[in-house]
C-alpha cells in the first residue's frame, strides 16, 4: 500500500476541516484575549515586528534591518502582514496560533502514517490539541510553535516521500531557530540511507537557510558571524550576573531536566525509547544493515525517532556544553511534537502485543505524563488569573502619558513597553548609545534627555539601572521619588519618578 493510499481517508477535507477547528479555536481566542505572554522574549519579537514594519511603512527597510540577537524570519513574515493589519501584537500572536493549528493537524496525520488507526490518530491529535502548556504557547508571540511547524512539516514530507519541500521546510526553520541547523546533517543523511544516493540537491537547499542568515550578518556588520559573538557577550553577561551557572550541580540538573520532561512529557519521553527499541528489535530480523521495505512502518519509524532524538541531543549538547545557562520548559515543545506519534505507535504496537513488561513500563509513564498535564492546567489557570507587577506599571505609565503626552522614560522591560501602548520614541534603555554605566553619569543622562521615570527591572544582567541601584538603594539616592516601589527587599520590577533637583553631593 503506498503512502497515498493508506492517507486517502484520513486527509479528507470533512475530516482535516473538523480538526483544524478544534486546533484552532481555542487557540485564536487565546491569541486575542491572553492579556499577557509566557515569557519575556515574546515582547521583544513585537517590538521587531514593529520597527521592521515601521521601515516598511517609510520605505527604507533594508536587508541590514533584519540582523538582530534572534534569527528573523518569523519577525519579518509577521511585519509583512502587520502592514495590512497594523496591530503587531495581535498578528504575532495569531500567526503562533495557526502554526499551532497546523502541528495538531500534522501530528494527527504522522500518527496515522505510523499507525494507520484513525482512532489512535485522534488520540495523539487531540494529546497535544488540548496540551494546557502548547495552547499556551500557541497563542503567544514566541517563536516555538512556529518553528515546531516547519520541522514537523519538513519530517512528513519526508514520510509522504516529498524530498525538496522537507528541505525548504528545513531552510525556513533554520530561520527560525539555531538548532534547526543540524538539519543540514540529518535530513540528507536521512535521504541518503533511505534511498542510497547522495542528496545534493537537499543539501544545498538546506543549506541556504543558515547562509542566509550569515549574508545578512555581513550585510549589516561586516562580519558574518557577528550573531554569533553577540550570543557570547549575553553569554558572559548572564554568566557575571550568576556566576553559580558557571558549574553544572545536581541542583541544577535536576532542575533543568524537569523543566524539560514537564513539556516534553514523561510519556513521550517512555514513547521513544520503546520506539527506539522496537526499530532495534526489526533491524535484527535483517540479515544486513538494511532498512525494511516500502511496506513495512519501520523506515517511518526510523524518520520520526531520528528528528526526535537529533533534538533531543541538540538541546543537551548546548547545556551541557554551557552554549545555554539553562533548560526552559519551552525547549520541550519541538520535543513534543516530534514524540506523540512514537509514543502512538509505540503504545499501539506493546498493548496489542501483550508485553506484560513493556505495558506495565509504559503504563506507569502516561499515568505520571497525565498528572503533568494536570499541573500544566494549574499553571495555566495562574497564569490567566494571577496579577503582574510589568502590568500595574504599565497601566500606571500609560496614565502618565494621556495626561503628558510628551513624556519620557527609562524601561529596560519590553513587556511593559509593549503593554503601555506608548509610542516606542518616547523610551530610552540600556542597549541606547552612550548610556553611562555609573551612577552620576547615568543620573545626569537622565536629566539631560528630560526622562520623567526611570523603570527598574527584576532582572539585573543587561539592565544598567538594575546593576547600578540594587534593591532598596534607589530609594536612598534622594534622586528619585518610588511610585511602584518592590514588594521586599529582593529584586523586582519597580518604578521610580526622577526627581527635578540635583544629584546630591
Amino acid at each position: 500500500m503506498t503512502v497515498q493510499t493508506r492517507l486517502s481517508g484520513v486527509r479528507s477535507a470533512l475530516n482535516l476541516i473538523l480538526i483544524s477547528l478544534i486546533a484552532g479555536v481555542p487557540r485564536i481566542i487565546g491569541a486575542l484575549y491572553f492579556q499577557r505572554e509566557p515569557f519575556g522574549d515574546a515582547y521583544c519579537y513585537i517590538e521587531q515586528v514593529t520597527s521592521m514594519r515601521g521601515k516598511m511603512v517609510a520605505r527604507v527597510f533594508a536587508v541590514e534591518n533584519l540582523y538582530g540577537f534572534w534569527l528573523p524570519l518569523y519577525q519579518f513574515i509577521c511585519a509583512i502582514v502587520s502592514l495590512v493589519v497594523n496591530k503587531p501584537v495581535y498578528v504575532t500572536r495569531l500567526a503562533a496560533a495557526l502554526a499551532g493549528a497546523a502541528v495538531c493537524v500534522l501530528v494527527y496525520l504522522c500518527t496515522y502514517l505510523l499507525t494507520s488507526s484513525i482512532r489512535v490518530s485522534l488520540l495523539a491529535f487531540l494529546a497535544i490539541a488540548l496540551n494546557p502548556f502548547h495552547l499556551e504557547y500557541s497563542s503567544s508571540a514566541m517563536t516555538d510553535v512556529p518553528h515546531a511547524l516547519l520541522v514537523i512539516g519538513s519530517m512528513y514530507s519526508i514520510l509522504t516521500k516529498r524530498w525538496t519541500l522537507a528541505a525548504f521546510l528545513g531552510a525556513a526553520a533554520c530561520l527560525i531557530r539555531l538548532e534547526s541547523w543540524m538539519l543540514i546533517i540529518l535530513v540528507p543523511a536521512i535521504q541518503f540511507i533511505l534511498r542510497r544516493k547522495v542528496p545534493i540537491l537537499t543539501t544545498l537547499i538546506l543549506a541556504s537557510g543558515p547562509g542566509i542568515w550569515l549574508l545578512i550578518c555581513w550585510s549589516a556588520t561586516g562580519n558574518p558571524f557577528a550573531s554569533f559573538q553577540a550570543h557570547n557577550q549575553y553569554m558572559v553577561a548572564r554568566l557575571t550576573a550568576h556566576p553559580e551557572f558557571s558549574q553544572l550541580t545536581l541542583d541544577r540538573i535536576w532542575i533543568d531536566g524537569n523543566r524539560l520532561a514537564y513539556s516534553m512529557n514523561i510519556a513521550v519521553l517512555a514513547g521513544c525509547v520503546g520506539g527506539l527499541w522496537l526499530l532495534w528489535r526489526e533491524w535484527r530480523k535483517q540479515p544486513k544493515w538494511t532498512i525494511p521495505g516500502e511496506s513495512s512502518n519501520a523506515q517511518d519509524l526510523f524518520v520520526c525517532l531520528s528528528f526526535f532524538f537529533a533534538y533531543l541531543s541538540f538541546i543537551l549538547f548546548a547545556y551541557l556544553t554551557k552554549n545555554n545557562t539553562d533548560i526552559w520548559p519551552r525547549y520541550g515543545l519541538v520535543l513534543f511534537t516530534l514524540g506523540l506519534p512514537i509514543l502512538a505507535y509505540s503504545a499501539r504496537q506493546f498493548f496489542s502485543e501483550r508485553s506484560e513488561l513493556a505495558v506495565a513500563v509504559l503504563g506507569i509513564a502516561i499515568v505520571v505524563g497525565a498528572f503533568q498535564v494536570k499541573t500544566q492546567a494549574e499553571d495555566l489557570a495562574r497564569f490567566v488569573s494571577q496579577p503582574n507587577r510589568a502590568e500595574e506599571i504599565a497601566n500606571y505609565l500609560r496614565k502618565e502619558y494621556v495626561s503628558d503626552p510628551s513624556i519620557k522614560i527609562f524601561c529596560d522591560s519590553p513587556e511593559v513597553r509593549i503593554v503601555s501602548g506608548i509610542p516606542g520614541d518616547h523610551f530610552y534603555h540600556s542597549f541606547f548609545d552612550g548610556v553611562p554605566k555609573d551612577r552620576e553619569g547615568f543620573v545626569g543622562f537622565l536629566r539631560t534627555k528630560g526622562i520623567s521615570f526611570l523603570m527598574i527591572p527584576e532582572e539585573d544582567e543587561t539592565s544598567t539601572p538594575s546593576q547600578l541601584f540594587p534593591p532598596g538603594q534607589a530609594r536612598d539616592t534622594g534622586v528619585f521619588e518610588v511610585v511602584i516601589p518592590p514588594p521586599d527587599d529582593r529584586r523586582a520590577d519597580s518604578l521610580y519618578r526622577v526627581r527635578a533637583e540635583k544629584l546630591p553631593g
